[in-house]
C-alpha cells in the first residue's frame, strides 16, 4: 500500500517557507483530508444511528459530500505532486493517482492512515 510520503510534505513545507501563497495552498490541500475523513464518518454514524429509519435522500446527500471530498483529495493530491515534480522533490503519493478505481480506494486509504497518523502524534 502507498502512503503519504511526510518527508516529501516537510520538502515542500521547507522550501516554501517564506511563501505564503504556497503555505496556505499547502494547509488548504491537506485539510481536504481531514475533511474526506470526516465525511466517511458524518455518513457512517448517520447509518449506525438511523438503524432501518434511513432517509434515502439524506443518506443519498452525505454520499454525494463523501463523493466530492474525495474528489477534492484526490485533485490536492494531483497538485501537491506538481509542486514535487517542479521542484525535485519525492511525490506525497507514489502511487497511481486517477477516480477509478482500485486506485481511488487506494487513495482513500493512505489518507486516512495520514489523518489517523496526524491524531496519533498529536501534541498533548
Amino acid at each position: 500500500m502507498h502512503e503519504i510520503n511526510r518527508i516529501s510534505l516537510e520538502q515542500i513545507q521547507k522550501k516554501f517557507a517564506a511563501d505564503a501563497d504556497v503555505r496556505t495552498f499547502l494547509q488548504d490541500a491537506l485539510l481536504t483530508f481531514s475533511t474526506y475523513a470526516a465525511a466517511i464518518y458524518q455518513m457512517e454514524i448517520y447509518i449506525i444511528l438511523t438503524g432501518n429509519d434511513v432517509d434515502p435522500d439524506e443518506q443519498a446527500r452525505l454520499d454525494e459530500k463523501r463523493t466530492n471530498s474525495h474528489n477534492a483529495v484526490i485533485a490536492s493530491i494531483v497538485n501537491l505532486n506538481r509542486i514535487c515534480e517542479k521542484n525535485g522533490i519525492t511525490p506525497i503519493y507514489a502511487g497511481t493517482v486517477s477516480i477509478n478505481r482500485p486506485h481511488r480506494v487506494e487513495i482513500a486509504d493512505a489518507v486516512l492512515a495520514y489523518v489517523q497518523s496526524v491524531l496519533g502524534n498529536r501534541v498533548r
